[in-house]
């Protein structure tokens, strides 16, 4: 038996939630603090706040870019070329 952090009322090890008081236990606002930082490493809205926030923006959008090309495959690569040329092409036509 474990105590409440809030109350000191006693709980089972798998309990989630007190039944006193009603807050969660130490372990479940580990994982959500660790999922949320999981989630803010990996979305496009973490990766511009990182960027946003450091001192040098072209040095962290250079890390940033460094690491989503280390993450994709020879053909994908490739088809982001491809499309940037598209694009390349079509403005150079028009101007």
């Amino acid at each position: 038996m474990n105590l409440c952090p809030s109350c000191g009322h006693e709980h089972d090890n798998n309990a989630v939630r007190c039944p006193e008081c009603g807050s969660f236990y130490s372990k479940i606002i580990e994982m959500i603090d660790a999922e949320a930082a999981d989630e803010e490493k990996h979305t496009l809205r973490g990766r511009c706040k990182r960027i946003l926030d450091s001192g040098d923006i072209k040095l962290a959008l250079l890390q940033e870019w460094q690491q989503i090309k280390a993450g994709l495959s020879k053909q994908a690569l490739f088809a982001l070329f491809v499309i940037f040329a598209f694009v390349f092409a079509l403005i150079i036509t028009v101007l």
